[in-house]
């Protein structure tokens, strides 16, 4: 790739991050990209998550002899007295990553992308989120002179296109939990008619209703862990959702599998149709019936129907047993990563710091200032 070809810009207009869509398309099918990086699902990022929020855009883009080869979809916003640069996604768990062809140019075009982003997007603080440690980005960004935070996690990823048998394959895996595959599906069938659907856009109004109904499940294990996400309480997010379920414009870009049990709901999961990956988007399950395991069950359901499309799958970040299980724990380290890119995004973090020392002082000058419990 000769880099007097090459041509960066970065986009901040909606109409002209819509006119992107069918070289956007081509070129997220030539990488084989995965969901978060489609078009469609960004455009939805935009509208339902990042314009509501007044997030502006920043998206990065690299074109060789005007054809797009790169794009990395970013928004900024003011948080206090800065600046902050982050991907454009839904801001749940979902990972970061660069859309672009594999080749023996890819670093050199990534390089491109990271220094744009850092020097032209006029931002102090830069936010990662679950960045891979595999990945050309990770490899710049952890080079980055102020990583003031860096958060490590891991994310499963079960290679089902390399599977020819469900049957031979469930056998490999030996027990979840003392239980082998169908089990547990087994075990629910003794209490009633148990259906397993996966819905589409055809779906509208059971997408609708299940979302609603997972996500209350979800806001109630949040409550009771102590869990609260803001992105799980926003009704942005499920308007999100929503329209990823039923968008017909393109191809269809996420499904939903629903558990059931006499015609009602005991578990759902979302899942994120990519080009050679499916992601786990969300689920959750109806506590009522915990002891039967339903969410174990709708991913044991999501693994087979993401096996017989001919997919991967990935589970997402964290280390479940389940996600080891079905993974043969093929988990991959990522990285959540906060970058002070100027030095007023610098003192954002000293203040930070301090914030944080004094209030520990504080809370423990009102400990000591108690009167002892002293038995008479």
């Amino acid at each position: 790739m000769n880099a007097a070809t090459l041509q960066l810009k970065v986009i901040t207009n909606p109409t002209e991050f819509y006119a992107l869509r069918e070289e956007w398309d081509a070129l997220w099918s030539g990488a084989n990209g995965r969901h978060h990086q489609a078009f469609t699902v960004c455009w939805l990022c935009w509208l339902r998550i990042a314009r509501p929020r007044a997030r502006k855009l920043r998206i990065i883009l690299l074109r060789e002899n005007g054809r797009l080869v790169a794009v990395w979809p970013l928004v900024s916003y003011r948080k206090f007295f800065w600046t902050v640069l982050r991907p454009l996604s839904p801001e749940a768990t979902d990972h970061t990553s660069v859309l672009v062809e594999d080749g023996p140019s890819t670093f050199a075009v990534v390089e491109q992308l990271w220094r744009a982003a850092h020097q032209r997007c006029d931002s102090d603080i830069i936010l990662l989120p679950y960045l891979s440690v595999n990945s050309d980005l990770h490899s710049l960004a952890s080079h980055h002179r102020r990583v003031m935070v860096a958060r490590q996690h891991f994310s499963a990823v079960a290679k089902l296109r390399s599977e020819n048998d469900w049957g031979a394959y469930c056998a490999s895996l030996g027990m979840l939990s003392g239980r082998k595959p169908g089990a547990r599906q087994r075990r629910l069938e003794k209490q009633g008619e148990v259906e397993i659907r996966v819905l589409g856009p055809d779906d509208a109004a059971e997408n609708e209703k299940m979302v609603d109904w997972m996500l209350a499940c979800k806001r109630e294990w949040a409550d009771r862990v102590g869990k609260k996400g803001e992105w799980l309480f926003s009704n942005d997010y499920r308007d999100f959702l929503i329209d990823l379920l039923n968008q017909r414009q393109d191809d269809v870009l996420a499904r939903l599998l629903v558990v059931s049990l006499d015609g009602a709901a005991v578990a759902v999961n979302v899942l994120g149709l990519g080009k050679r990956c499916i992601d786990g988007v969300i689920g959750s399950f109806d506590p009522k019936h915990g002891k039967f395991a339903p969410g174990t069950i709708a991913m044991e359901a999501s693994v087979k129907w993401v096996f017989e499309q001919g997919f991967d799958l990935d589970m997402g970040v964290g280390p479940e047993n389940f996600k080891g299980y079905w993974s043969r724990d093929n988990f991959t380290a990522v990285w959540s990563m906060q970058i002070a890119n100027t030095r007023w995004g610098l003192l954002a973090f000293s203040a930070s710091t301090l914030r944080q020392t004094l209030s520990q002082r504080v809370a423990g000058l009102r400990t000591s200032s108690r009167p002892s419990d002293l038995t008479p």
